[in-house]
């Protein structure tokens, strides 16, 4: 009676072993599987972020940003500002801008993803979104292609820099 006693202890260890086994896998599968959602999303937008770089660089962009600080009173934070550009230095800082904005959608991703601290997001991703968004409005860039958490905080953020409203679909109130 004794040995059977011992190989149903042994066996009931035996299949909580496999149980836990088969959690720690799940669980392990589960944080692979949100690693890979954040490097895909990742290598999509270095991949968008560096095209456009490359479109807008070419050395201008310095040089506009240099000649928008010198000319516009309040830049970044001031409107109006790109009556003082031509088609082609427009075109290449709307690249660069594009480029930020698909840089910072991502950089939300994480944080809402939780890939980040929580010190990082509010710090240098919130601040770096709120520097950039008159840019953004002034340039007609929309986060129609972002994720709806990013859309609500630039919501937040246009509300509170005054700034016209931005729609639920990621475009701005004309």
């Amino acid at each position: 009676m004794d040995g059977l006693k011992l190989n149903n202890w042994l066996t009931l260890a035996a299949n909580i072993g496999v149980i836990a086994g088969i959690v720690l896998l799940v669980l392990e599968i589960r944080q692979n599987t949100d690693l890979m959602r954040a490097q895909i999303a990742m290598d999509r937008a270095s991949v968008s972020i560096q095209t456009l770089s490359d479109f807008a660089n070419g050395g201008e962009v310095a040089r506009i940003e240099a000649l928008l600080y010198d000319e516009v009173d309040g830049f970044p934070f001031a409107l109006n500002w790109s009556d003082k550009l031509n088609s082609e230095e427009r075109r290449r800082y709307q690249f660069k801008i594009i480029a930020r904005q698909y840089e910072l959608s991502n950089d939300w991703f994480q944080c809402d993803e939780g890939f980040l601290s929580a010190e990082t997001c509010e710090r240098h991703v919130r601040t770096r979104m709120r520097r950039n968004l008159h840019r953004f409005y002034e340039l007609e860039i929309n986060f129609a292609r972002s994720q709806y958490s990013y859309v609500e905080m630039m919501q937040e953020l246009a509300k509170e820099l005054d700034l016209p409203a931005i729609n639920d679909d990621g475009t701005w109130q004309r």
